[in-house]
């Protein structure tokens, strides 16, 4: 219905709200393509990258803990000489040098960490190798042709049972070093965060 003469037309326009609506419609889309952005970003997992001190850090763990599984089931096999054979003794012996072996050569590749006290914890690592190369030389010692006794066999199964013992205690020192080094706090909060230090701090 069209006004009559005179009178002022107060009906919308049609262009106008249509203005309005594109106005708004715009917004949401604008918002819309953020919250995507946003949520693409978190599923990439950037956010939760670990840094370079996480990395390490759970690098040394996962490397000590496979060793110290391997380790520890031997001190088992050692607790109880007496049931013990001459081919026993030998297969523990071999399997506590070849796992010493591949830890001292992981730890080697771990490199230094990029951190404030990077080099210490290098030197710290470094040290720990050379522990554990000694021992497991006291290791392989314990072995080498039939004991001339009862006594014999129980006196190389305590001499590797020793150093086992040795190397697990040193190992121990070395990764809690490592977290309370001057300057270490970053390495001390990955050790704290890195899962596979877990069983560690057990």
């Amino acid at each position: 219905m069209h006004p009559a003469a005179g009178e002022v037309d107060h009906t919308p326009h049609a262009p106008r709200r249509s203005a309005r609506h594109r106005l708004v419609l715009t917004g949401l889309l604008a918002t819309l393509a953020l919250v995507v952005s946003a949520c693409s970003d978190a599923d990439d997992g950037s956010a939760d990258e670990p840094t370079a001190a996480e990395t390490w850090a759970s690098d040394v763990c996962s490397t000590v803990g496979a060793w110290t599984t391997t380790v520890e089931d031997a001190r088992t096999t050692l607790s109880t000489p007496r049931d013990l054979s001459v081919d026993e003794l030998e297969a523990t012996v071999t399997e506590v040098s070849d796992a010493t072996s591949t830890l001292v050569d992981d730890l080697g590749g771990l490199g230094t960490p990029d951190t404030e006290s990077g080099d210490e914890a290098e030197q710290r690592i470094a040290s720990l190798s050379e522990q554990l190369q000694e021992q497991a030389a006291v290791v392989e010692d314990g072995s080498g042709g039939e004991p001339q006794g009862m006594e014999e066999l129980l006196t190389r199964v305590s001499t590797v049972t020793g150093a086992v013992a040795q190397m697990i205690s040193d190992t121990q020192a070395a990764v809690a070093d490592l977290r309370t080094l001057d300057g270490a706090q970053e390495l001390e909060d990955a050790f704290s965060s890195a899962a596979s230090c877990e069983d560690l701090r057990s």
